[in-house]
């Protein structure tokens, strides 16, 4: 019998493209990402082998079941939160909706962060976002052109918004960039505005194409530790893995995730989300550009 432990939140933030691939193809590109339902997702599997990839020693026996001291870990999906899409305003925006926000603040609160009540904050996001409109930052006219796609634009810098933005850890370059949209504007955005690339096989010179999650996009997931309650584990393994994330971090290292490393695809930064940071609102998670 087993009951879980804890388990740390970490940011993935897209580099460049990155191609999960889920070894099925559609009308739109032989090779496609990995998906939960239209969402683009990257599977705990593919999680947890960037980062097995890049750890050696002790640590990595532990993770792979091959020491007496093995913890019993578990690595959830990476969610999307943060959408990576073209703008007429600024370049780019961070889209995302009201039921990612939801998602995102439901399962922080299932591992033990601290964090206020949001609940007020998004009965009123849901108010104000309708199909057609994003709410965002600030605006320079009545439109905003994403991706082609033409939205009504609300302003969303003097109301609770705001505040339940910076209740993500976001820094404020990050804020300025997210634009919320509708639970079926952001499925139309996911399934449409991702990568489409065309390639050559080398050995037949047949073309296929890949699909990517832009560069610049967002996910969360989490790093479970349960507690054995027959063999107690002496020295938790979690603990061990945030320092080697912040290690990392610190140094700048980036991780490989999916196809195409050769070509400068799949490039990811990891970071942990700190509790203390979540709870204050302090900035955690910052895009290349900020």
């Amino acid at each position: 019998m087993s009951i879980k432990n804890r388990a740390n939140a970490v940011w993935c933030i897209a580099n460049t493209p990155v191609c999960a691939g889920s070894g099925e193809g559609d009308f739109r590109a032989d090779c496609n990402i990995q998906r939960n339902d239209d969402f683009p997702k990257i599977d705990a599997g593919t999680f947890k082998g960037s980062l097995l990839y890049k750890m050696d020693g002790k640590l990595k026996k532990i993770i792979q079941n091959k020491s007496p001291e093995q913890a019993k870990l578990s690595f959830s999906d990476l969610r999307l939160l943060f959408f990576s899409v073209q703008s007429s305003h600024g370049i780019y925006r961070l889209l995302t909706s009201v039921n990612c926000l939801e998602q995102f603040f439901l399962e922080i609160s299932w591992n033990e962060y601290e964090c206020d009540d949001v609940s007020q904050e998004l009965k009123g996001l849901k108010r104000r976002v309708v199909d057609g409109v994003i709410c965002q930052w600030s605006h320079h006219d009545d439109t905003e052109w994403i991706g082609g796609y033409k939205l009504q634009a609300v302003n969303y810098k003097d109301n609770v918004i705001k505040d339940l933005l910076r209740k993500l850890g976001l820094s404020q370059t990050v804020i300025k960039h997210i634009g919320i949209v509708s639970d079926k504007d952001f499925r139309y955005f996911t399934r449409y505005h991702t990568e489409i690339i065309t390639r050559n096989r080398l050995e037949n010179q047949a073309l296929f194409t890949e699909e990517y999650l832009p560069e610049g996009s967002i996910l969360y997931g989490f790093i479970c530790e349960f507690k054995d309650l027959v063999r107690p584990v002496k020295a938790p393994v979690l603990p061990q893995i945030s320092r080697w994330i912040e290690t990392n971090e610190k140094e700048g290292k980036v991780y490989q995730i999916g196809r195409n490393l050769n070509t400068g695809k799949g490039s990811v930064t990891i970071s942990e989300m700190k509790r203390e940071e979540v709870k204050n609102g302090k900035p955690l998670c910052r895009s290349k550009s900020s």
